[in-house]
């Protein structure tokens, strides 16, 4: 625990009782540590009455330095992990942690039982660069190709599909071209269409006078609902409909642009990779591998036949 979290997490509950019960203290020792930081900044933080506690104007000054304090020293804490060996930070999106993370995670605890695996979600693919890149993490689930100075090993080539509503009269057709649509339909953004690396970028761009939804949703399953209700058609790939699909309102056809995402692990490249990174890379290529080899039929429980 950082020097200043009590401070911190006092000021979020307004409350001594209650940060005292977040932090795992009693009431009197979370008050005697305030104070002590209190006398050694010869300020006073807190004003205290039977309400609660609200911050000082030198408190709330002070705050914010104080978060910046404990997120640097968080991160110096991980990057000795990381050295040591104990720490792997991996970024990543939900398809393909949903898919391959749990097997990979099993067999590298299996392995290295003392190393904890920090996972830390993705808005976006260029959030996983940049972390690579900025060594706060260690690597990050990717799309599309290799950034300058790094590497990203492919795993998956993931298919895209138009989705509609049973009640659409596309529902019937065996495959689709995504240019036959634009002006005809109205089209539900995703994640993957408003992300600009992603392989449906320009398909949006087109689709994007006549979108449903100015917005850019956060869960794509907020896009399935509003194709369920028969609003509008979407596209997204393979990996994001499995567990989605089959349903008795939703049909996924299969695109005549056989347009695709190349699923990677980001990674900086292999004469720099540290050892755990480079094992967890090996790990999970198994993984994915097996899988494959899994799911020859899978993809016919869920797609349009």
């Amino acid at each position: 625990m950082g020097k200043y979290l009590p401070v911190i997490k006092t000021a979020e509950c307004g409350s001594l009782t209650k940060a005292a019960h977040v932090l795992g203290y009693t009431q009197p020792s979370l008050g005697y540590i305030i104070n002590n930081i209190e006398d050694e900044l010869g300020v006073k933080l807190f004003y205290r009455d039977q309400r609660g506690v609200t911050l000082t104007e030198n408190g709330q000054g002070l705050l914010e330095i104080m978060k910046q304090i404990e997120t640097m020293e968080d991160r110096l804490r991980e990057t000795a992990r990381v050295s040591q060996g104990t720490l792997i930070r991996v970024g990543i999106f939900p398809s393909p942690a949903n898919q391959w993370m749990p097997s990979a995670l099993q067999k590298f605890y299996d392995k290295h039982p003392e190393v904890r695996v920090k996972l830390v979600h993705q808005m976006s693919y260029l959030d996983g660069e940049l972390g690579v890149r900025e060594h706060s993490l260690d690597c990050s689930f990717f799309t599309g190709k290799s950034p300058r100075g790094l590497e990203s090993v492919p795993l998956y080539e993931d298919p895209y599909y138009l989705v509609v509503s049973t009640r659409n009269s596309l529902a019937d057709l065996d495959q689709v071209s995504v240019w036959d649509l634009v002006d005809k339909e109205r089209f539900i953004p995703t994640n993957e269409s408003c992300d600009a690396e992603s392989a449906i970028w320009n398909v949006y761009q087109a689709f994007a006078p006549s979108q449903m939804v100015d917005a850019r949703p956060q869960e794509n399953q907020m896009t399935l609902s509003m194709v369920d209700q028969n609003l509008g058609v979407t596209i997204l790939p393979e990996m994001d409909l499995m567990g989605r699909l089959p349903s008795q309102t939703l049909v996924a056809i299969p695109l005549k642009e056989k347009l695709t995402r190349t699923v990677s692990l980001l990674c900086p490249r292999s004469p720099e990779r540290p050892p755990l990174t480079a094992d967890f890379l090996h790990i999970l290529q198994s993984t994915v591998e097996e899988w494959k080899q899994a799911g020859v039929n899978r993809a016919e429980q869920w797609k349009k036949k």
